[in-house]
């Protein structure tokens, strides 16, 4: 007997080692909650449970809450993107869409109709959100020992239905072509001349079967496209092979519109050849949205390729003839609200001289409130006029002498697009087609002028708000030059006085006293000095901002400059616990600035001080080939990473500055210096680890350097 349960339960085990490993998802669910609510349904008197669940989805979504995921499989894991089983057990309110109520209220019609198990498809959701579609079966009872017990699998059937879908979007496009194209048919015999043209050949064209059947077809032909069309031809009636190609076909009312004419080969019952059927298909609109979609692309490099919001207007406009327009004319409004016409692109050539004489005509506030430019510049809106007719001219004019000047244009239809940036109306566009071409504007071109607009608005207001920034930032350097400069101006006497009253405290006072004005008159010496390198890191910042950063170069010894450097801040040193360890193997001679780079040797030193933490710093002074190094180590509080790029810049900091104040300007001062004399600096740092920054320059002035 024993042997028996433990074969049973070797069996089971491996029965569910297959079900955990087999490539199909498998739930085993609680539907006992379930069940107690479609009993009670019955004792209701619910007989049609379908119908029910129909007209009561609250039902249906309740039952839902009432399932309990008692196991899955492995697979089912991977295809809900779940890590563990705990993910997915409880309820399946989860992985439910509102579409798997359907196929879950069929189900709850099968358990209360009593049927043993259910197949259907429909959609779940993943953990993570992702859509499934897949193949769904139910089977009531095959839990053995446990009748509330349900076996669910899930095959996914995401791919398959995907397949299907675009198979059916294919269909639905070309079902939808078919049905709007006009399509022409064209016969030829095996010599591959034309025995039969539809009438909607003859329609289309204008042409007859007498000018038409034979070869006659041809002269429908764009003259340039003609040669071509016959040599593809020509080839293929060699081969016996079906073709493909594009020519322009001219249209009764003499435009010419883009076909594409495709055609297979006909045989007879003994393989004979009998020539070609085929078709003509008018492609012209899918060609035009080709060509603007292209011509959207070309202008998106435009539209970045500068801050001059004019300049990149007038490069916009001469790009949009003649895939867009014939002519293109542009008008932006002034600071002033008045409207200047800043370009007039034309495609041919010898309409210069006309574009000229349109450019004094621009939009007006007060002008013509029918001119279409006027009307997009006052209201924010699109104007379209697909058709314009030459006696409307003087309707659309601001007055005469324009009319005129519209007359001898020709414009045949009429687009105007502003220009809108939040909220405001920086401009319009006008694009015109005119008898040269014989093209009209559609819906299709105005959505593609008017997602030029809107990049090309955008494009104008970035432009300005860079104007304005500039403008701001060269006013805020103006103020901190004139600022500092003022404040320099006290500052020297300031410091004089003081000088005076320490030695007049010196001679005239006792001792006791003396000893507390001197500490006093000290820390004002030291605000003041305080304030003067603030004032002079602000003149820095200016003189670099404007380019007059000059450099007095003679040489220097660095080890020197250095050792000068650290006497006058070992008292700072001594005070902070963070003592300064020179290490210099001789003298390191270049070429340099000396009071720069003195400023920038002392603000490294005080930096590594005033952060060192009371542990000593580190000062290696060596020659590396043509190039001088200075690293200065500290073993302080350091930065964070994300900090290290952006010290260097102005009114940066890698410190809080509510502990340790300044103007954030020291380091970018010091890159800028240093940079002037060819020179880098570079830094490594890590919070609780310090900060050990890395300064190399020539020793030697290279050519050319200032």
């Amino acid at each position: 007997m024993l042997r028996r349960v433990s074969e049973l339960e070797e069996r089971e085990a491996h029965a569910r080692q297959i079900l955990q490993r087999v490539g199909v998802s498998i739930w085993e669910e609680d539907f006992s909650r379930v069940q107690e609510a479609l009993s009670a349904l019955r004792r209701q008197g619910v007989q049609d449970v379908r119908a029910y669940c129909v007209e009561h989805l609250d039902f249906v979504r309740q039952a839902v809450g009432q399932v309990n995921v008692v196991n899955v499989n492995d697979t089912t894991l991977r295809m809900f993107h779940a890590s563990s089983r705990e993910e997915l057990s409880g309820s399946l309110e989860r992985i439910f869409l509102p579409e798997t109520l359907t196929v879950f209220a069929e189900q709850l019609a099968a358990l209360a109709e009593g049927r043993p198990s259910l197949q259907a498809e429909t959609v779940v959701r993943t953990l993570d959100g992702q859509r499934l579609d897949v193949f769904f079966t139910f089977t009531w009872d095959a839990v053995v020992g446990r009748a509330d017990r349900v076996l669910v699998t899930l095959m996914d059937i995401s791919e398959r239905k995907a397949a299907e879908r675009a198979l059916q979007e294919s269909e639905t496009r070309f079902r939808n072509m078919a049905d709007h194209a006009p399509v022409m048919m064209r016969v030829t015999d095996a010599r591959g001349e034309t025995t039969y043209l539809n009438q909607q050949w003859y329609d289309f064209t204008g042409q007859t079967e007498a000018t038409a059947l034979g070869l006659g077809w041809l002269n429908a032909l764009h003259p340039d496209d003609v040669a071509s069309t016959q040599a593809v031809f020509l080839d293929a009636h060699t081969r016996r092979a079906a073709f493909q190609l594009d020519y322009r076909l001219r249209r009764v009312d003499g435009e010419y519109r883009w076909a594409i004419d495709a055609a297979s080969p006909r045989f007879g019952p003994g393989g004979e050849f009998l020539g070609y059927i085929g078709s003509v298909i008018d492609i012209t609109e899918r060609r035009r949205r080709e060509d603007l979609l292209r011509f959207l692309v070309e202008t998106g490099t435009t539209l970045a390729s500068s801050l001059d919001g004019a300049a990149t207007l007038t490069s916009l406009a001469r790009l949009a003839v003649p895939t867009l327009a014939d002519w293109c004319l542009v008008d932006l409004v002034e600071e002033d609200g008045s409207v200047r016409r800043v370009e007039v692109a034309v495609a041919d050539p010898a309409d210069a001289p006309l574009a000229e004489e349109v450019r004094r005509f621009p939009a007006r506030m007060d002008g013509n409130p029918a001119h279409p430019p006027t009307t997009a510049l006052r209201e924010g809106r699109s104007v379209l006029l697909p058709k314009v007719e030459l006696t409307r001219l003087l309707s659309l004019a601001h007055g005469e002498e324009h009319a005129r000047a519209m007359a001898a244009a020709r414009p045949i239809s009429v687009m105007a697009v502003p220009l809108m940036a939040r909220g405001r109306t920086l401009g319009v566009l006008t694009f015109l087609f005119t008898a040269h071409s014989g093209r009209h504007y559609g819906t299709a071109e105005l959505a593609a002028a008017e997602d030029l607009a809107r990049r090309a608005a955008l494009t104008a207001d970035n432009a300005r708000l860079y104007r304005d920034a500039q403008r701001a930032v060269r006013l805020r350097d103006e103020f901190l030059s004139i600022a500092s400069h003022e404040l320099k101006t006290p500052l020297t006497p300031l410091s004089l006085k003081l000088q005076v009253l320490v030695r007049e405290v010196q001679a005239r006072c006792e001792a006791p006293l003396a000893q507390r004005l001197l500490g006093h008159l000290d820390a004002c010496r030291h605000q003041v000095k305080r304030l003067s390198e603030l004032v002079h890191g602000l003149l820095d910042v200016t003189h670099l901002s404007e380019g007059q950063l000059n450099l007095e170069r003679e040489q220097v010894d660095l080890v020197v400059l250095v050792r000068e450097v650290a006497a006058r801040l070992e008292s700072q040193a001594e005070r902070t616990g963070s003592p300064l360890m020179l290490e210099a193997d001789g003298p390191v001679v270049g070429e340099w600035d000396r009071l720069r780079l003195e400023q920038v040797v002392s603000h490294l030193l005080s930096n590594a001080v005033k952060y060192g933490a009371g542990h000593p710093v580190s000062v290696r002074v060596q020659a590396a080939g043509a190039r001088a190094r200075l690293v200065v180590r500290d073993q302080g509080i350091g930065m964070e990473p994300h900090m290290l790029a952006r010290i260097f810049d102005k009114f940066e900091r890698g410190v809080s500055e509510r502990h340790y104040g300044g103007l954030g300007l020291g380091l970018y001062v010091t890159r800028q210096t240093l940079q002037a004399m060819g020179g880098t600096v570079s830094v490594e740092s890590a919070p609780g680890k310090g900060a050990t920054f890395t300064v190399e320059l020539p020793l030697r002035q290279s050519a050319g350097a200032s």
